[in-house]
């Protein structure tokens, strides 16, 4: 219910606006007068002023008025005008009006007009409306408030009307203008007045010379005619000949006649001559009276404080003066001292100026003059004079210097610079610089967009970091930073060009503004930030933001109503094709090598391709039946295939039914022969069928996710022939496939047998690298005692890698691959047999030994030196390696290289021969061991020397395996022969001699007999035969 009554509410409001604006709008305001009201009046023979008191229509004052002498109804149109009015509006409030009026005095009635408007706020097509006979202002009728006496002289006339003008402000002065009377002249003072007669000076006696002879006659008929009546028949005649008569010199006849008066005081006449039959009148001894000035030109354009023009000190500055007496020998100057008019000027200002040659017209001259700079006042008053005749140079002028005034209208006014020169130059320099500043960073700011900010933010130098965080809070504000660097761009371009007009003229501001704006603040600031407009925008960031907020009444709502209109900015967006190809473009300039530009477009290109064009046909699949057994040949077939995940099937290929993965095989013993459909129910590792349609991109999401692995099938509808469609397996895809895609390139790992499933190409890696596990599980029949497979592969890997006598550039991985398949596995038995039986020793210590031992499955006890340390060793711990390598304790033994060869192999088998321990290994559990014999070692020694001649011969590895296999057998059939495999207590020489056989231990070297049988190629020339072949 609430919400129901803000809304009525709210509508109610809205329709009270609506109707209110529209009847303020369809009010309109007649310019109509309802009452006149004369406040004051003050009249003299010639104008008559009021003060009035006007009650009407709205803001009636601020119309258009005028005065006619035609009586007319209201509405009436306005076709004659009064002449000589002025109409000065005092106070104007709503339905009240305050004027002053002044005209001239005549008798007719004066009526009133405002004019009226046809359109609303349209200054064109109104029309003047009388305002009715009811409102006007009779002189004749209405009593008039005499400000003349007649009992009164001339000068107490003159202040009495000056009294009774200070009531309020003269507006009058355009009209009639209240002059002091002119002294009386002198007949010497006559004789200087010239008047200008086609184009000459004619003295004034001359002219009524000229004028006494023509009416000569008039005179002799009326001898009884005074003097008082000559002289005004004489200007009389002289205004009838066609010359130009100034009003000076028929007030001076008009005082001249008072002398001839009958003692009764007159008011001066005005007569006024038309200035048309005037060009100048030169009165020397005549003072100079100002009535107006103009400034005409000036260095900076003047300014009107309180109605007085004000001009720059001491700038040239060109006056024009308007009123009497100015003749080309006026002197005019300035003073800063309040005096009335005709007083001699006192403290007169440096300078004095006559009038500009040829400017002279009438009532009006020109005047270059220099504005003194303001000493105690700004106010400067006229002081002028004429020179004396004969006197062209001011300063040797005696005449004094008469005021003019304090009239508004008579003064001039200077003013100084605001600034000081130094101050203005600081400032213009400041300017300039802020100028530069902010034109830089228009380009630099803006043009680093946000997208490229935050990659540099991201990716850049440490001070690019630096530099790109700090910009970054200020770049957001797109918009808001262009406005406030634009405002105050121009801010202080329009401050340097009005510091620098104040100094300069107006010509050399706009040029040398011009000049230093667009070199010094928009070019060079542009050039530098365009290159290095991070690091300016950064060391700048504090000034910029200071400008951010002096502008923000301003600049923020502008921003906003940008961000509504455009859209805030987003910055630099490149789409998937834009973005290879700026990657292609910029190959020759960017730090990308080709690799890593085929990465870049390989990535932008997934969402193109397919899985179809990147699978694995289904017949190129290494796959397992689900009938299969897991013996050691089918595991050793899923090591050599390199796959981490094989599919597995039922009946055809295409039925794929799970996954094996490698993993599942880390508990399954491959003596137990277990069947892959048994650990594949175990598992049940599901399947992932995708289309063939499926993108790159989403199928690479898939992979990510980890959710149904990193291989999945790709199958399609088949809905060819006969029948219902179906789907049709056709293929396999990894997430290698994928990658190798993005990577435009292939992957290849340690496992792999082709480089490209599609292509089938082969890898090329040497052959002595590809280990065929499927040989360890064959028997040889020389073995009495079997050990798993995958326990030889494991002694295999372990005698290769760890024990160092059996490395590959010792012993290769063939030759150490067919030593394990000779008679070297040996069984001990607990049953039955007590801890000093001897046969449960592997070596005891002090007897002499010349075999290595490598423990494979169980447990042994050993016994170390004279203290009898004992400690248990485990499976892959090997002893008696000594017995193998050279004597290290010999001096006088040569050192052969890491590899030998056959002579120093033969002499290895001299100077050593049995190997005496200081520990003792005792089976603690039933114990299966490796033994192998130093003539069986040494002989595996020439065989890797025999191998690697033929295989740098061009021999063949199955060549070579068939001879390797001979030489081992004959040498373990030798020492099978000689009795060598018997207990290691029966093969101690009863009286050894040890000798230290290393610094660490107390281990020793036995000589045997000579007729000793040691495995030695010396022992038999056969053997040695043999084994040179």
């Amino acid at each position: 219910m609430a919400q129901v009554l803000n809304l009525v509410r709210t509508c109610g409001l809205l329709t009270y606006l609506f109707f209110y604006v529209h009847a303020n709008v369809n009010i309109t305001s007649e310019p109509r007068i309802i009452s006149l009201k004369v406040d004051e009046k003050n009249c003299d023979r010639l104008n008559c002023k009021y003060l009035l008191s006007v009650k009407g229509g709205e803001f009636l004052g601020h119309y258009s008025w005028r005065l006619t002498p035609v009586e007319r109804s209201g509405d009436g149109e306005c076709d004659v005008i009064f002449p000589n009015y002025e109409i000065k509006e005092v106070l104007t409030t709503q339905w009240t009006t305050r004027l002053e009026v002044t005209f001239p005095v005549s008798n007719s009635r004066v009526y009133f007009c405002v004019y009226k408007n046809r359109l609303k706020n349209n200054p064109f097509g109104g029309k003047w409306v009388h305002q009715g006979p009811e409102h006007y202002l009779d002189v004749n009728n209405e009593k008039l408030q005499e400000t003349i006496k007649p009992d009164l002289t001339l000068n107490d006339q003159i202040d009495e009307i000056q009294r009774l003008n200070t009531k309020w402000s003269d507006l009058t002065h355009d009209i009639d203008i209240n002059r002091k009377p002119p002294p009386r002249l002198t007949r010497e003072e006559k004789e200087d007045i010239e008047v200008l007669i086609n184009d000459n000076y004619v003295p004034l006696t001359e002219i009524q010379h000229q004028s006494k002879n023509e009416t000569k006659k008039e005179q002799n008929n009326d001898s009884e005619e005074n003097s008082l009546q000559r002289l005004k028949r004489d200007a009389q005649n002289a205004s009838k000949a066609p010359l130009t008569v100034q009003k000076a010199v028929t007030e001076n006849l008009d005082v001249v006649s008072e002398g001839f008066s009958s003692g009764v005081v007159r008011m001066p006449r005005d007569v006024t001559v038309p200035e048309a039959d005037f060009s100048s009148v030169r009165s020397y001894p005549f003072s100079v009276n100002i009535e107006g000035l103009r400034v005409e030109e000036s260095n900076k354009e003047p300014r009107i404080e309180d109605g007085v023009p004000s001009v720059l000190a001491d700038s040239a500055v060109t006056l024009r003066l308007f009123g009497d007496g100015l003749t080309s020998r006026t002197v005019i100057a300035f003073t800063h001292e309040i005096q009335q008019y005709g007083q001699p000027c006192k403290f007169l200002l440096k300078g004095e100026y006559m009038v500009k040659e040829g400017s002279l017209k009438a009532r009006t001259a020109l005047f270059d003059v220099v504005a003194p700079a303001p000493i105690t006042d700004s106010k400067l008053y006229i002081c002028a004079k004429n020179l004396k005749i004969g006197v062209d140079d001011p300063f040797n002028d005696e005449e004094k210097y008469l005021h003019q005034g304090t009239e508004s209208y008579k003064m001039l006014s200077s003013h100084t610079s605001l600034l000081p020169l130094w101050v203005s130059l600081t400032l213009i320099l400041t300017c300039l610089t802020f100028s530069a500043l902010f034109s830089g960073l228009n380009l630099g700011l803006m043009s680093l967009d946000r997208t490229e900010l935050k990659i540099i933010s991201n990716t850049g130098t440490e001070q690019e970091r630096k530099y790109a965080r700090a910009i970054m809070p200020v770049r957001d504000h797109g918009n808001y930073l262009l406005c406030s660097i634009l405002l105050g761009n121009v801010a202080v371009n329009s401050t340097f060009t009005i510091l620098l007009d104040e100094l300069t003229s107006g010509l050399f501001a706009v040029i040398f503004s011009t000049l230093a704006i667009v070199l010094l603040g928009e070019i060079t600031p542009q050039a530098i930030c365009s290159r290095h407009g991070l690091m300016v925008g950064a060391k700048s960031i504090m000034i910029t933001k200071a400008v951010m907020a002096l502008t923000a009444p301003l600049a923020f709502p502008v921003s906003k109503l940008l961000d509504y209109f455009l859209g805030e900015e987003i910055g630099s967006v490149y789409n998937r094709e834009r973005l290879k190809e700026l990657v292609k473009v910029t190959t020759d300039v960017n730090d990308l090598d080709k690799d890593e530009v085929n990465i870049i477009s390989g990535a932008l290109e997934l969402r193109k391709k397919t899985v179809s064009d990147v699978m694995t046909k289904l017949e190129d699949v290494f796959m397992l039946p689900i009938s299969s057994v897991l013996d050691f040949e089918t595991m050793s077939e899923i090591v050599k295939s390199g796959y981490s995940r094989i599919p597995v099937y039922e009946g055809s290929r295409g039925n794929i039914v799970t996954v094996l993965f490698i993993k599942d095989l880390a508990f399954v013993d491959p003596d137990d022969n277990t069947p892959l459909r048994t650990l594949c129910q175990y598992y049940q590792n599901p399947c992932n069928f995708v289309f063939e349609d499926v993108t790159l991109d989403v199928m690479f999401k898939q992979f990510k996710e980890g959710h149904k692995g990193h291989m999945a099938f790709v199958h399609r509808i088949n809905n060819e022939g006969e029948g219902d469609p179906f789907y049709e397996t056709i293929g396999l895809v990894t997430l290698e496939d994928v990658i190798e895609e993005m990577i435009q390139a292939e992957i290849v790992d340690e496992t792999d047998v082709f480089l490209d499933n599609r292509s089938k190409r082969r890898r090329n890696r040497p052959a002595n690298k590809l280990q065929d596990f499927a040989a360890f599980a064959e028997r040889h029949e020389n073995q009495r005692i079997h050990i798993s497979p995958q326990l030889t592969l494991a002694t295999f890997q372990f005698l290769s890698t760890s024990v160092d006598a059996f490395r590959p550039d010792t012993v290769s991985e063939t030759v150490l691959r067919r030593l394990l398949k000779q008679d070297v596995i040996h069984h001990i038995k607990l049953k039955g047999k007590t801890k000093k039986d001897p046969s449960t020793y592997v070596f005891q210590q002090g007897k002499p030994v010349d075999y290595f031992v490598l423990i494979l499955e169980g447990r042994v006890e050993v016994t170390v030196g004279r203290e009898n340390l004992v400690f248990e060793a485990g499976p892959f711990t090997y002893f008696g390696v000594q017995a193998l390598t050279q004597n290290v304790g010999l001096a006088e033994s040569p050192t052969p290289s890491a590899m030998g060869s056959l002579q120093n192999i033969n002499m290895d088998s001299m100077l050593r021969h049995t190997f005496v321990p200081d520990y003792s290994v005792r089976a603690i559990t039933e114990l299966f061991y490796l033994t192998v014999k130093r003539s069986l070692y040494l002989a595996a020694k020439r065989a890797t020397l025999m191998e690697k001649g033929a295989l740098s011969k061009g021999a063949t590895n199955e060549q070579f395996d068939t001879e390797v296999d001979k030489l081992l057998q004959s040498v373990d059939e030798d020492i099978s022969i000689s009795g060598e495999h018997k207990t290691p207590s029966r093969q101690v020489s009863p009286h050894p001699q040890p000798v230290s056989a290393s610094p660490h231990t107390r281990s020793s070297f036995a000589r045997a007999s000579p007729d000793a049988r040691n495995g030695d190629v010396f022992a038999r020339p056969d053997e040695q035969e043999k084994l040179l072949k």
